[in-house]
């Protein structure tokens, strides 16, 4: 499976300003690097990872083909949401201190609240989105005030097609491009949208045999403001993305 990099689209793509902004991960430069991204979590995650044969710095990632079925939400049952529970569980049990790139996170929690408020106005800078001013307000007073003290590894871009099915369960991931350390609660946040009322329970089962699960109050309204302006699942109505349903505490 041959992936290149079109260079103009990831310049213009508002996920990859506020990874880069966020992360410091310098994509797609730092496709060079990737094949310790691919050795780490093939050794933690429950999942398949497809084997790495080439990558060339800002130009493309080749990987040998696994089996398996593209993931459709409508196709997600019980033991789909089971087997990402596990595969979650199991890759969040790698804590760090500090976060950043997979193969060294290089900042510490202290900056975490500065270089998030900092991504957040750059976004708006850049997309001059229609906000409530008093909104915008409380998510900067909030994201001032959070105290993230571990960090796990993430996906900022958590969605279904990043994964292969089989037999009705996850079987691989295969698209590691943005994996992170990271809050454990930003990759909650964006679960809430991709699981619904009954999925986010059986998912809270599975995940609480592995690791427990993150109160989201103080941080629920920065990292969904930050999500729907990095454009994770394509959402345009900002209101209907900030009133979506709570699915974790």
């Amino acid at each position: 499976m041959l992936k290149r990099c079109d260079h103009d689209t990831i310049q213009q793509s508002a996920f990859w300003r506020g990874m880069n902004s966020l992360f410091a991960i310098n994509f797609p430069v730092s496709l060079g690097n990737i094949a310790e991204v691919y050795q780490q979590i093939s050794n933690i995650s429950s999942l398949s990872v497809p084997s790495l044969m080439a990558a060339e710095a800002a130009e493309f990632v080749l990987t040998r083909w696994l089996p398996g079925n593209d993931v459709h939400a409508l196709a997600v049952n019980q033991h789909t949401i089971k087997s990402l529970a596990k595969h979650l569980g199991s890759v969040h049990q790698q804590q760090h201190s500090k976060w950043g790139n997979v193969q060294q996170p290089q900042f510490t929690a202290a900056e975490w609240p500065l270089r998030l408020k900092s991504t957040i106005e750059l976004l708006i800078q850049q997309q001059k989105p229609a906000i409530d001013q008093a909104v915008l307000q409380q998510v900067f007073i909030q994201a001032e005030q959070l105290c993230e003290k571990m960090f796990v590894p993430i996906m900022p871009d958590l969605r279904w097609d990043q994964f292969l099915m089989q037999q009705d369960q996850l079987s691989a991931l295969v698209d590691l491009d943005a994996i992170v350390y990271g809050p454990q609660t930003l990759e909650f946040v964006l679960l809430e949208y991709l699981l619904d009322q009954q999925q986010a329970e059986l998912f809270a089962v599975e995940y609480l045999n592995h690791q427990t699960i993150p109160n989201l109050t103080a941080v629920r309204l920065p990292y969904r403001l930050l999500l729907f302006l990095m454009n994770v699942l394509g959402e345009t109505d900002l209101n209907l993305w900030l009133n979506h349903p709570e699915r974790f505490s």
